[in-house]
């Protein structure tokens, strides 16, 4: 592909990416819960796939990304943080002790390097091998753990890392990433080697290897487990972020992160993760048109029906099914502890 036809793809796919969704001025959001005395794992969603989980005195990061751009800088120009946009959300990442980086697209990640002074100090970093070596130019003070190699899936148990100073848990597990839209699939690349100059237009952010997590947070000793989240914000349905039925044996998923693919596939009547998991909890991400500013009302990508969906699942009962809003909280109570260790 010539330079100038790459750039009328550029501009056409993400003219398409960026078109008008339907509004969602009067939708229903669900609501933030407001913080109780009691303790309980609090979880605030900041839009497209970016969420902080947060237990006690730690927390981990989901998906760092903050900054809205225009689809004209997102194909032609140069992509960076905005402080304006970023600044006020600091004060809920000031205990991040590690980041979960689902896939290396811009909109996944495109605010990590801003915010790593502002996270404690030296943070572990769990992405793939393509993230490690996109940012390996910018010689962030982190600790990157590489997933590939330790990643569970349908037929593989994978590894847990530990984080957060021995209070978390990681379980990376093999997912994967659908085309962006109709048959545009962009920004694919798996780098094998480090890149020479700093990440700078959205295509230097390849999408790379894609994986789902499950996050234990522990409570008192390794294995007693006090929360667990799962969380996918890609995929393409099943088998993407399955995992062994042993892995889940011996404690269900509380909650679940989960792109807007997962819901589609589910609403359509076709076998899903959430049929798998059976969390107690889902919050349903990845809905929002992310090339539109936040100072106006929130409009859907194109192929998401937020309504439409948000029926459906109000009418499941197998759990309960969150829309959360933009900077939506929420609170979920400790378990119940049986001689001095948390319950199941």
């Amino acid at each position: 592909m010539t330079s100038i036809a790459r750039r009328r793809f550029l501009i056409g796919a993400t003219a398409a990416l960026g078109g008008c969704g339907g509004s969602l001025k009067r939708f229903p959001f669900d609501q933030s819960r407001p913080s109780r005395d009691d303790p309980g794992m609090e979880i605030v969603y900041f839009g497209v796939a970016c969420f902080v989980v947060r237990w006690r005195d730690t927390a981990v990061l989901i998906d760092p990304f903050f900054t809205v751009l225009p689809p004209l800088t997102v194909a032609l120009g140069r992509v960076a943080s905005d402080p304006k946009q970023v600044d006020p959300h600091l004060p809920l990442l000031a205990n991040v002790e590690s980041v979960l980086v689902c896939h290396s697209h811009y909109d996944h990640v495109l605010d990590l390097p801003y915010l790593i002074p502002h996270l404690q100090s030296n943070p572990m970093v769990f992405g793939s091998r393509t993230l490690q070596h996109t940012i390996a130019p910018l010689q962030l003070p982190i600790r990157f753990s590489a997933v590939n190699e330790h990643a569970a899936s349908e037929v593989l148990t994978g590894q847990w890392l530990p984080s957060n100073q021995g209070r978390v848990r990681v379980l990376p597990i093999a997912s994967g990433h659908p085309n962006n839209y109709a048959f545009i699939h962009v920004w694919t690349d798996r780098l094998t080697a480090d890149r020479s100059t700093p990440p700078t237009r959205a295509s230097h952010w390849q999408e790379g290897e894609t994986f789902a997590f499950l996050v234990d947070f522990l409570d008192d000793m390794e294995d007693s487990v006090a929360h667990r989240v799962y969380v996918q914000t890609s995929s393409r349905g099943l088998p993407d972020g399955l995992v062994p039925e042993s892995v889940l044996a011996d404690k269900p998923v509380d909650v679940a992160l989960l792109g807007m693919d997962c819901a589609n596939y589910e609403a359509r009547g076709e076998p899903s993760i959430i049929d798998i998991l059976q969390p107690r909890t889902t919050l349903f991400c990845h809905w929002d048109n992310f090339f539109r500013s936040k100072d106006k009302p929130p409009r859907e990508i194109v192929k998401v029906n937020l309504p439409k969906l948000k029926r459906w699942f109000d009418a499941d009962d197998r759990g309960e099914f969150l829309f959360p809003g933009w900077n939506s909280r929420f609170h979920f109570p400790d378990p119940p502890r049986v001689h001095g260790r948390s319950a199941p």
